[in-house]
C-alpha cells in the first residue's frame, strides 16, 4: 500500500507537470509571436511575465515537494535552500504585484472618456514599462532577507518547528521584513478589489446601454476589450480565492496546529493551484484574440465608450 507521503509526492508531480507545461507553452507562444513581428500590447506583456513567474513558482515549490514525497529528504544544501526559497518568495510577490497591476491597467483602459481617470490614460500607457521594472526591482529587493534566514536541513533530533521538517530550516525573520511584505500584499489585494469592482460596474453599465440601443454592430462578442476584462476578472478571482485559502492554512499552522503533517503540504499545494490554473484562463482569450488586436485595431469598446460619453454630455 502506498504511503501518504508518496501519494502527496504524486499529487505534487501531477499539478507541477501540468502547470509547468501549460505556462511554458503559453510563454513560448507569446515569444514566437514577438519574433514573428507582432507588437506586444501592455496586457500581453503582463501575461507573458505572469507565465514566467508562474513557471518559476511551480519549479521552486513543486520539485522540492515531489522529491520529498519520493523519499529524498536531504537533497538541498545550504546554498540550494537559499536559492530555492528566494525564487519561491520572489515569484509569489511578483504574482500578486503583476496581477494587481494587470487589473489597474485594464480598469484605466476601459474607463469612459468622461471619467475622472481620463487624464491618467495617456500617462498610464507611457508608464507601463517603468511599472513592470518597478515591480521586479522592488520585489527582488524586498525578498533579500529571505535567503539570509534560510539554512540547510538540520538533524531530525533538533526539530522544534513544523517548517524545519520541509527539507530546509528557517530562522525567525525580522519584523521589518514582515511588515513591509504584509503592507505590499495588502496594498496589492486592495488595488485588485477596487479596480475589479470598478470594471464590474463598467461592464454592468455597458450591458444596460447595449440593451437600450439594441445594436447588432456592437455585439458583446465583438468587443475584444470586454473579453479581456472578463478574462482578467476571472484571473483575479482565481488568485484571490487560492491566496485566501493558502493564507488561512498558513495562519492555522503558525498559531494553532504546528504538529499536523498534512497542513503545510496542503497549504503549499493550494499555493500551486493558481499558477497551474491561470494559463488555462489565459489560453482561450489568447487563441480568440491575436496578440496585436489590442494594439493595431481600435476596439468597439472604445467606440462604445465615446458614444456613451457623447450621449451623457
Amino acid at each position: 500500500m502506498l504511503s501518504k507521503t508518496f501519494c502527496l509526492g504524486i499529487a505534487f508531480l501531477a499539478v507541477t507537470t501540468v502547470g509547468t507545461i501549460a505556462n511554458f507553452s503559453l510563454f513560448t507562444f507569446y515569444m514566437l509571436n514577438v519574433l514573428a513581428g507582432h507588437k506586444m500590447s501592455s496586457l500581453t506583456c503582463i501575461f507573458t511575465q505572469l507565465t514566467l513567474v508562474n513557471f518559476t513558482m511551480l519549479v521552486s515549490k513543486g520539485i522540492p515537494q515531489i522529491l520529498q514525497g519520493l523519499g529524498w529528504n536531504c537533497f538541498l544544501n545550504d546554498v540550494g535552500c537559499k536559492v530555492v526559497f528566494y525564487l519561491r518568495k520572489v515569484s509569489e510577490s511578483l504574482s500578486i504585484s503583476l496581477t494587481s497591476l494587470l487589473c489597474a491597467l485594464q480598469a484605466f483602459t476601459i474607463s469612459p472618456s468622461n471619467s475622472r481617470w481620463t487624464e491618467f490614460k495617456v500617462k498610464i500607457k507611457q508608464q507601463t514599462t517603468p511599472s513592470y521594472l518597478f515591480c521586479w526591482i522592488l520585489n527582488l529587493l524586498v525578498e533579500i532577507p529571505v535567503p539570509l534566514h534560510v539554512r540547510g536541513p538540520r538533524s531530525s533530533n533538533n526539530i522544534t518547528n513544523i517548517f524545519d521538517i520541509v527539507f530546509c530550516t528557517s530562522q525567525e525573520t525580522r519584523s521589518a521584513y514582515l511588515i513591509l511584505a504584509s503592507f505590499r500584499n495588502v496594498l496589492c489585494l486592495g488595488l485588485m478589489v477596487l479596480t475589479s469592482g470598478y470594471m464590474v460596474l463598467l461592464l454592468h453599465k455597458h450591458r444596460q446601454h447595449m440593451q437600450k440601443i439594441q445594436s447588432t454592430n456592437l455585439s458583446t462578442r465583438r468587443h475584444p476589450e470586454i473579453r479581456a476584462t472578463r478574462t482578467i476578472l476571472l484571473l483575479m478571482s482565481t488568485f484571490v480565492s487560492f491566496y485566501a485559502l493558502t493564507s488561512i492554512f498558513t495562519l492555522f499552522i503558525t498559531y494553532f496546529n504546528q504538529k499536523s503533517p498534512w497542513m503545510l503540504p496542503t497549504a503549499i499545494f493550494l499555493s500551486l493551484c493558481y499558477p497551474t490554473i491561470s494559463p488555462f484562463v489565459l489560453i482561450p482569450g489568447t487563441l480568440r484574440n491575436p496578440l496585436n488586436v489590442w494594439v493595431k485595431k481600435k476596439s468597439s469598446f472604445s467606440h462604445w465608450s465615446q458614444l456613451y460619453t457623447w450621449r451623457h454630455q
